[in-house]
């Protein structure tokens, strides 16, 4: 039930219209739970591709032939499981 729709309708609220509300809002909105999971899945994958740039960073700074650098992204994905 939509309590807050009562005082904003007075007497002409009544279950019908709380059906509709209901119904036109699940079209348009989404839940809060749902939207804070979506929230918390962005920040995990904004932290991770910032994580990954930072390696991708220093793996170009880095010196060395293709063995010791294939070497520190193993290295590096290991520490990451």
């Amino acid at each position: 039930m939509l309590e807050w729709l009562k005082p904003i309708l007075g007497d002409s609220y009544n279950d019908e219209i709380d059906k509709r509300v209901s119904q036109e809002i699940g079209k348009n909105f989404v839940s809060k739970t749902d939207f804070n999971l979506k929230s918390e899945a962005l920040k995990t994958a904004e932290k991770n591709l910032g994580e990954r740039d930072r390696q991708l960073n220093e793996l170009r700074g880095s010196s060395g032939d293709a063995e010791s650098v294939l070497l520190q992204i193993l290295y590096k994905r290991t520490l990451m499981v």
